[in-house]
């Protein structure tokens, strides 16, 4: 999926939640302290340990023990999930259109001006560099 490895199985919306918490606190991580970044769901221990246990058997984590507990480390990026994710809504939603894309999300988004020109700034950026790359003769 997009640069997600194969051993990464999809992920349901619970277990998504739980790897962002994982994420979300610095690695390794125990299972308190992810039960404390999801505090307010409802969650028992139990049922967070269930959602790491499937997310090792999923790919998505690897445990180890430490002391008489386990902690947990992701195996993908947060940023290479998310780039995954955008790229097969991207595909699924506009085609592949990433201009189409950018039109709906800008004016439908509430974006202010400033994040904007922080938005347009990052493609400028993007484009220079796309033309800097195709711009390279390596005969030269």
């Amino acid at each position: 999926m997009y640069g997600i490895p194969a051993r990464c199985k999809p992920l349901s919306a619970a277990e998504e939640q739980v790897l962002l918490a994982v994420w979300d606190t610095p690695q390794p991580v125990t299972r308190r302290e992810v039960c404390r970044r999801l505090e307010g769901r409802g969650w028992t221990g139990g049922t967070v340990l269930t959602f790491l246990t499937r997310l090792e058997a999923k790919g998505w984590l690897t445990a180890a023990k430490e002391a008489n507990h386990n902690v947990y480390t992701p195996t993908v990026t947060r940023r290479a999930y998310g780039v995954a994710c955008m790229r097969q809504r991207l595909d699924t939603l506009f085609g592949g259109d990433l201009a189409a894309a950018v039109r709906a999300l800008v004016s439908e988004c509430g974006a202010t001006p400033g994040q904007l020109a922080q938005a347009a700034a990052v493609i400028e950026a993007k484009r220079a560099e796309a033309e800097e790359y195709d711009s390279y003769d390596v005969f030269f």
